[in-house]
């Protein structure tokens, strides 16, 4: 059964699907980049409702060797630093069920190209920082 197929315009093809970030561990952080805005998403998974970015992972305690180009993955997510980011580039649901991408005043290229840093408090809290 496939998963997933996608067609590139390099003509590669490939099939299953893309890794998921693993959680962070308490009092620790990861480092990453977020991909293409047109393809934050919500899914539904068997834990709920989450919120989807592609990301390039730069540092990760959990992971033991991260090349430094980094490891394309998806961050999904239900906390709210992950709702505040999706927040920040989406309005609410039109009438079709899709999310609608806010229009800025600005050019926020440079913010969505920032590294962002996720820290995980020791309570289990997360923190999203954009480091500019």
């Amino acid at each position: 059964m496939l998963s997933n197929v996608d067609y590139m315009g390099d003509k590669k093809l490939s099939f299953g699907v893309e890794p998921t970030m693993r959680e962070v561990p308490p009092g620790q952080s990861a480092t990453f980049n977020v991909g293409k805005v047109e393809e934050w998403t919500v899914v539904e998974t068997e834990w709920g409702m989450k919120y989807s970015f592609p990301i390039t992972l730069l540092s990760h305690p959990s992971y033991d060797s991260i090349s430094k180009s980094g490891m394309n993955m998806k961050w999904q997510s239900k906390s709210q630093s992950a709702e505040g980011l999706f927040f920040w580039m989406y309005n609410d649901i039109n009438d079709d069920d899709e999310y609608i991408m806010k229009v800025f005043d600005v050019d926020m290229s440079k913010e969505l190209n920032s590294k962002m840093v996720l820290h995980r408090h020791d309570s289990g809290q997360y923190l999203l920082e954009i480091t500019g």
